[in-house]
């Protein structure tokens, strides 16, 4: 039997069950607004941004996911909105999640903004039982059965609203974020006869980054994403260079510890027009699952309008439509 549904087994035969994790992201420093709902309108124009991630390569079952997101400022409220759509797969398991995001910033000083964000929206969870093997099944057209009660036959789902929070701390040469996804949300319960019911994990993120200038056309950026449910904290640190404006290449470390050491990655970008950005992360696998798999790919894609939309733009010295 496949490992990976061996575990899922183990996992699915209990009464309540976590839904998945959030998913993981190597670009997060590209991407503030994917775990931040604080961060929207802060750039100053519209931008939407596509990532696509394939975790594990090689690994049967791995996590994928899809991630779009489009957020814009509101300069009449102070303000801004934005639209966040997220798919991810592990095996069986299926959890999509939309939120509408909206974020009201105030002026600290003529160089700091200061923003607060809330999302809400709809989190589903998906399990497809004929992707699951049990030891005691049976599997043999046409009679399918898993002699286990708790692991459904066919496909069940169940959805439940979820909220998210977040704050935000902008300025010319830093900014610091902070959020909670989700800051609330009922329990999922199926609907089909499957026995399974999920309560959704809380996350809290910490985002800190610089932008350093070193000469004419050199800048660097190094950044970092502290993740934890409160059990587990998880530490990522990266550093990126970017020449002229035009192309980037960075590394980062997710994990220091025995317990949360994941990779290191390795990412490249550069700007496909005066609006569009591509970039692509590899990480290199350190944890003991590494014997099982081929290290992550993540591929993003940006496009930012470039130009302020509205009117009551913020004054020059705050203006920033591309921090990073």
């Amino acid at each position: 039997m496949n490992n990976y549904y061996t575990l899922i087994i183990y996992v699915c035969s209990i009464c309540w069950l976590s839904a998945q994790q959030v998913p993981q992201y190597s670009l997060y420093a590209l991407n503030p607004y994917a775990h931040n709902p604080a961060y929207a309108g802060l750039e100053n124009t519209l931008v939407g941004t596509g990532v696509y991630r394939q975790q594990w390569s090689g690994l049967a079952g791995a996590p994928a996911t899809q991630h779009i997101n489009v957020h814009l400022p509101i300069y009449a409220i102070s303000s801004g909105a934005g639209i966040r759509i997220e798919n991810d797969v592990i095996g069986a398991h299926n959890t999509t999640e939309a939120v509408l995001s909206y974020s009201y910033q105030m002026e600290l000083s003529r160089s700091v903004l200061l923003s607060f964000g809330l999302s809400a929206g709809w989190l589903q969870y998906n399990l497809d039982g004929t992707k699951l093997r049990a030891p005691e099944g049976t599997y043999a057209e046409p009679n399918f059965s898993h002699n286990e009660s708790v692991l459904p036959v066919g496909k069940v789902g169940a959805g439940a609203p979820i909220f998210e929070a977040g704050a935000f701390l902008q300025s010319k040469k830093w900014e610091l974020g902070v959020s909670a996804q989700p800051v609330f949300a009922t329990k999922l319960k199926e609907k089909g006869n499957g026995g399974l019911a999920l309560e959704p994990v809380q996350h809290y993120f910490m985002y800190a980054a610089y932008m350093l200038r070193v000469g004419e056309n050199l800048t660097l950026k190094p950044s970092c994403l502290v993740k934890s449910d409160l059990t587990e904290t998880q530490i990522e640190i990266s550093a990126m260079a970017r020449w002229r404006e035009n192309t980037f290449a960075g590394v980062s470390m997710r994990g220091f510890g025995n317990a949360s050491k994941d990779a290191a990655v390795l990412f490249v970008g550069f700007k496909l027009n005066e609006k569009t950005t591509l970039a692509y992360a590899f990480d290199i696998p350190l944890s003991p699952l590494s014997v099982a798999h081929r290290g992550s790919h993540e591929l993003l894609i940006r496009y930012s309008l470039n130009k302020p939309i509205g009117v009551g733009k913020l004054p020059p010295v705050i203006y920033n439509p591309r921090f990073f």
